[in-house]
């Protein structure tokens, strides 16, 4: 077996097992490369893959960082806190925060008590401002009729008779009596005078009457009563359903804090202060007027 066995020369069959024996050795060696390569290269794309994960797992720190700086610039620049975008790639800008404020008055913002700030959804009935002193501007009181708590004595009043089953009848004019008060019967010019309109149940049963204030007015007129200086359905003529149920001999009353100026219906002219002189405030509920109260103005 060893031994070559052929009709060709011994030579050529020995030439022919080692070239068999040195191919077997050769694939053997590519074997063991290739197995070899082929872990080799598993293990490295294993670590790879594991490392991409934990860099895609892990949080970026570069651009946090960078957004903290640019978020810090602003407010070391400025005292007061800038407002920080919602966006952490837009940089804060910090001129608006740091901006002075503006010294043109037309362009700050009002102020509630300042000249022409008051506004009637802020500012309660009756309440005033300090208001501007050039002739022709307009008022800065509200002058809106209002319920008017000021204690009072009652009127007396007829027996009283018991009232109907079905409730208080209306309210007729016969049955009421209206009246005008000033708080002081003298002021100076520019004073902000507070007058009342009173309307009292003279009759001996209680009424039911509207006190809208619509329905209501209260006017300054001159001293012999031929010009109408002012009205409190003017500037401010709001309309609201006010049934009351009047007791007989106790006064409802509603006061107004006047201005001190002109109006004109509908407002639509310029308000002028009421000069020194003598006045007369006189007040109604739809046809009934009252008697005149006088009053001074002095300068």
């Amino acid at each position: 077996m060893w031994e070559p066995v052929g009709p060709l020369p011994a030579s050529v069959y020995w030439r022919r097992r080692w070239v068999a024996v040195a191919s077997t050795i050769v694939v053997v060696l590519l074997v063991i490369w290739s197995v070899t390569a082929l872990f080799g290269t598993g293990g490295e794309d294993t670590t790879t893959i594991r490392a991409s994960r934990a860099a895609l797992s892990a949080p970026e720190q570069t651009a946090p960082d960078q957004t903290a700086l640019q978020q810090a610039a602003p407010q070391q620049a400025s005292p007061s806190p800038a407002p920080v975008s919602a966006d952490p790639s837009t940089p804060t800008a910090p001129a608006a925060a740091a901006a002075p404020p503006s010294s043109d008055p037309a362009s700050a913002p009002s102020q509630p008590g300042t000249v022409g700030a008051a506004s009637p959804a802020s500012a309660g009935p009756g309440t005033t401002t300090p208001g501007p002193t050039t002739p022709g501007a307009p008022a800065t009181t509200s002058e809106e009729l209002r319920p008017d708590e000021t204690p009072r004595a009652s009127v007396a009043a007829a027996t009283p008779v018991p009232v109907p089953a079905s409730g208080p009848v209306p309210c007729t004019n016969a049955m009421l009596t209206v009246g005008s008060e000033i708080d002081r019967a003298q002021h100076k010019v520019g004073d902000k005078p507070v007058l009342r309109l009173v309307v009292t149940n003279t009759s001996g049963e209680p009424c039911v009457r509207d006190l809208d204030s619509a329905r209501q007015e209260i006017v300054v007129w001159n001293s012999n009563q031929s010009v109408k200086l002012w009205s409190s359905n003017d500037c401010s003529n709001v309309h609201s359903t006010d049934l009351r149920t009047l007791v007989p001999g106790q006064p409802v009353a509603f006061a107004v804090t006047w201005a001190g100026r002109t109006s004109t219906p509908g407002c639509a002219q310029p308000r002028t202060v009421v000069p020194a002189g003598n006045y007369r405030v006189l007040t109604r509920l739809d046809d009934i007027i009252s008697p005149p109260t006088l009053f001074v103005l002095t300068p």
